[in-house]
Formats: C-alpha cells, sequence, structure tokens
C-alpha cells in the first residue's frame, strides 16, 4: 500500500471522523492514523490483514520480530538453567547476565526498527514479554549484530518446541554478537 498524499489526507480525515462519532467496531481509528503518518503500512496488514497484491512485510520488520523473539528466549532460558547453567555462560560470555537484557536500538540510525518493536510490542501486543525493553534506546546501531544472532538463533529456534535453550545454545548466540574480527 503506497497512498498518495491525497489519499492520506483523507484517510486521516475518516479516521479523525471515526473517532469523533465514537464508532465502536473492529477498526481502531488511532492505530491506522499513527500507521499511515509513519508510512508504516504494514502495521495494516498485521492488525487488519489488509495488504496489497504483492505487498510483504518489510525486512526491517521481520529483523525485529526475529530480535525480540530471540531475546526472549535468551532472557527465559538464562532464568530457567539454573545457577550451574548460569556458570557455564558466564564463564564463556563476559558479563553473560547484562548481555541477556535487550539493548534496543539506535535512537539515531536505527528509528525504522525502534518505531517497529514499539509498534509490535504496544500497538499489536505481541512480544508482551518484552514490552518493558522494546523501546530502549542502544545508543549504537545494533542491527549487523542482532544478524549475526539470528542467523545462529534461527536453527536453534526450530528445536525449542516445549522447552527452552541450553547453556550451550545461550553461548552460542551471545558470541555471535560479537563481530567476528573481533573475536
Amino acid at each position: 500500500m503506497r497512498p498518495t498524499a491525497t489519499e492520506k489526507l483523507i484517510l486521516q480525515m475518516l479516521c479523525d471522523i471515526h473517532k469523533r462519532l465514537e464508532i465502536d467496531d473492529s477498526y481502531n481509528a488511532d492505530l491506522i492514523s499513527k500507521a499511515i503518518a509513519s508510512d508504516d503500512y504494514w502495521v495494516l496488514d498485521w492488525a487488519y490483514d489488509i495488504r496489497d497484491p504483492g505487498d510483504e512485510t518489510p525486512e526491517h520488520v521481520k529483523l525485529v520480530g526475529d530480535t525480540l523473539d530471540m531475546y526472549s528466549f535468551l532472557r527465559d532460558s538464562f532464568e530457567e538453567i539454573g545457577p550451574e547453567g548460569r556458570q557455564v555462560v558466564e564463564a564463556t560470555v563476559q558479563n553473560a547476565a547484562a548481555k541477556i537484557e535487550f539493548p534496543g536500538f539506535d535512537g539515531n540510525n536505527e528509528t525504522e526498527y525502534r518505531t517497529a518493536a514499539r509498534f509490535l510490542v504496544d500497538d499489536l501486543e505481541r512480544f508482551q514479554t518484552m514490552k518493558e525493553v522494546a523501546g530502549r534506546n542502544s545508543h549504537s546501531p545494533q542491527v549487523a549484530a542482532y544478524a549475526r544472532m539470528i542467523e545462529v538463533f534461527d536453527p536453534i529456534r526450530v528445536t525449542l518446541v516445549g522447552h527452552l535453550m541450553s547453556p550451550e545454545e545461550i553461548v552460542e548466540v551471545l558470541q555471535a554478537r560479537v563481530h567476528p574480527e573481533n573475536r
């Protein structure tokens, strides 16, 4: 969906009318208005299954979803592995307990990622366990590190039906965060 400026104005005005008339139906005029204003049309697909032919979820949104999912597993798994498992992780990854926490996306250079994270968590009510940290500003670019981590996490994720990550899997994902030239 790529509305023209005129179409965006009409849609925004329709949202205003919808709100003013206090129409109570399955559409959230505030969400629609916010998505249109920020050109995040993917939100409409996720919320209402509204998509133009050929439109797909943008790559940055896929990365955000994968990142939030990965950090959910890292946090939950780290909490559940017990003291012995944590010792295994911390013996290999310095400051592992801090690295389990999602640092966020850079507020200056990764704004579309931060916006997507907030839409997913706050407006679309996905990844609710990440609500407190999803909007964090990392103050440094993180996308490349997350992409490396996801590359390692994806094959592990398919095995996580009904259980969490092992200490060794946590280590493997956390180590991928460091750029190969710095390992």
